[in-house]
């Protein structure tokens, strides 16, 4: 197999990464152009350089969510050599297709998404369904029964809840208890059962779980301010929060770069143990840098048009916003880190935006917007898919 093919191959790689961070520029200083903290050039320089900076998490935290995109969502182990490089190549392909659709129309959809979509068209194409690995049945029904009884059970709790405050317990009431519960159980269940769901069933499970999971710890936090603040002038307050929201952003950036670079190290990580160019399936320290310096500079020369979807379009922030946003997605990502979970960047900070924003009133919160954002994260993985399997099946006659 020629190296020549393989390198060619991680450049494309590399692309990705580029265009990762040039598409989700928008995840790390969106909040901070919104509460006009900083200049979009200087927020850009700072996001930068907290991506490259992710790189040292990802030492502390182990590469977990590399390994997931590797080894989790096809088999790559039974059988090697059966994963080409133009396999690998309709990966990129499919993943970038989507990622610039999507930046063209200025929405901020989930690169890592459309990566774990091309893993999957491409694959199918190539091998059929089997390639995808499929959760191991005894866990499934676990983290379904299980997830079931937390929504029940939230709904109760929260029910008993306004009972005791002498508030009315509406149909609505029920529903938001027992979305909580569902919620809590299946984050639980989903980080505890990951090794026997596999990659895929994750993903698909925490695509629902962490914009809510990053919605209501945003919430949780920016609720927590204002009534600790509340007897507080607001200018006094915004004057404090622009300074902690240098340190909130620089954090969410360096969590970003954590949780993003290893997807696409991942990828050719996988490259290099399929071709036998590395006999185990251990993230070379060259791919590592490689893929945060890309990211880095992708996240430098960033997408504007996303930018104003996130910080203008979504809801109107305040620096003690962006500050909750920010620390609240921050956390989701580091979690997920260490559970080796590829969430996406992009889910957790647009809903930890608008859960900031839902504090105050609902109706603050520009649902329509927000409902354009949903669609595009539902259609990611079976459209990047779509376009991994035709960039397959158009390799083909040339393989």
């Amino acid at each position: 197999m020629s190296e020549l093919l393989i390198y060619s191959i991680v450049g494309v790689a590399l692309a990705f990464d580029f265009v990762n961070g040039f598409h989700d520029a928008a995840n790390a200083i969106a909040t901070i152009v919104a509460t006009r903290v900083l200049t979009p050039i200087k927020a850009v320089t700072m996001s930068a350089i907290g991506n490259f900076m992710g790189m040292f998490v990802g030492f502390l935290t182990g590469a977990h969510i590399a390994k997931t995109i590797g080894t989790g969502i096809i088999n790559v182990g039974a059988d090697p050599s059966a994963i080409s490089p133009h396999l690998i190549l309709a990966i990129l392909i499919g993943a970038i297709g989507w990622d610039l659709i999507t930046w063209y129309f200025g929405l901020p959809t989930s690169s890592s998404h459309a990566l774990v979509g091309g893993v999957v068209g491409a694959g199918v194409a190539a091998m059929g369904m089997g390639i995808v690995l499929g959760p191991d049945m005894k866990a499934l029904m676990e983290f379904l029964v299980f997830t079931g009884l937390g929504g029940i059970v939230g709904g109760v709790i929260w029910a008993v809840i306004h009972r005791a405050i002498k508030a009315e317990v509406k149909t609505g009431t029920l529903l938001l208890g027992a979305v909580i519960g569902m919620v809590a159980m299946g984050s639980l269940m989903g980080w505890v059962l990951r090794k026997e769901l596999l990659g895929l069933t994750v993903t698909i499970a925490f695509m629902v779980f962490s914009p809510l999971i990053g919605m209501g710890v945003a919430f949780l936090i920016v609720a927590a301010v204002v009534r600790k603040l509340r007897k507080y002038h607001q200018a006094r307050i915004n004057r404090h929060f622009r300074n902690l929201q240098l340190v909130s952003s620089f954090f969410y950036s360096v969590m970003h770069g954590t949780s993003d670079a290893q997807k696409v190290m991942g990828i050719i990580t996988m490259l290099l143990f399929t071709s036998g160019m590395i006999s185990v399936f251990e993230v070379p320290l060259w791919v590592i840098f490689a893929c945060h310096a890309s990211i880095s500079l992708g996240t430098f020369f960033g997408g504007w048009r996303i930018v104003r979807t996130m910080s203008q379009r979504i809801t109107y922030l305040r620096p003690y916003q962006g500050f909750c946003a920010e620390t609240g997605g921050g956390l989701v990502l580091l979690m997920n880190a260490i559970f080796g979970i590829p969430v996406s960047t992009t889910h957790v900070i647009s809903s930890s935006i608008m859960g900031v924003g839902a504090v105050n009133r609902l109706s603050a919160v520009r649902w329509g917007v927000a409902r354009r954002v949903i669609w595009a994260w539902i259609l990611t993985i079976p459209m990047s898919a779509l376009i991994a399997a035709l960039a397959y099946l158009v390799m083909l006659p040339f393989i």
